[in-house]
């Protein structure tokens, strides 16, 4: 597991990196033919890996719960009030990728309560959720690939 905590920190850092130069508008632009942005496709990294880990082990999240329905699947940035705030999300991206990897030393994602994703997979436990969320973050960051090759 110790592969997956280092690969999902370094992808989280690779997206972090690959905005470093963009403007906060560029940041909340909605590409052409795209539902989000890149600020979305950020933030749905920790909510997802959230969701997808500690919810389902019925653990308490690490971050705050507020942003759940502004970065779930199938949300859209079209529906905010106001824009997000990019360094609350660079923060948790970094401090839930190492919270996983300790809340798992610890033995806390015991009981895991099943998860049929949206590509027909079954997550029977949290293993299983965190390979898939690793992956689940590689798709999102060519998403951030794409999304700045369009500004």
């Amino acid at each position: 597991m110790n592969f997956i905590f280092e690969a999902t920190a370094r992808i989280r850092q690779n997206c972090l990196d690959a905005i470093k130069d963009l403007s906060i508008e560029q940041l909340h632009c909605i590409p052409k033919g795209f539902n989000n942005n890149i600020i979305w496709q950020l933030g749905h990294l920790p909510v997802t890996q959230q969701i997808l880990v500690y919810i389902r082990t019925n653990q308490p999240i690490r971050i705050p719960e507020g942003l759940l329905p502004l970065f779930r699947k199938g949300t859209s940035p079209k529906e905010w009030n106001k824009p997000a705030d990019l360094k609350e999300i660079s923060e948790l991206m970094k401090i839930t990728a190492e919270a996983v990897k300790t809340d798992y030393e610890k033995g806390l994602f015991k009981n895991y309560e099943e998860y049929q994703t949206s590509s027909g997979l079954i997550l029977r436990n949290v293993e299983d959720a965190l390979l898939y969320n690793y992956g689940h973050e590689n798709l999102h960051y060519g998403n951030i690939l794409a999304m700045k090759k369009l500004l």
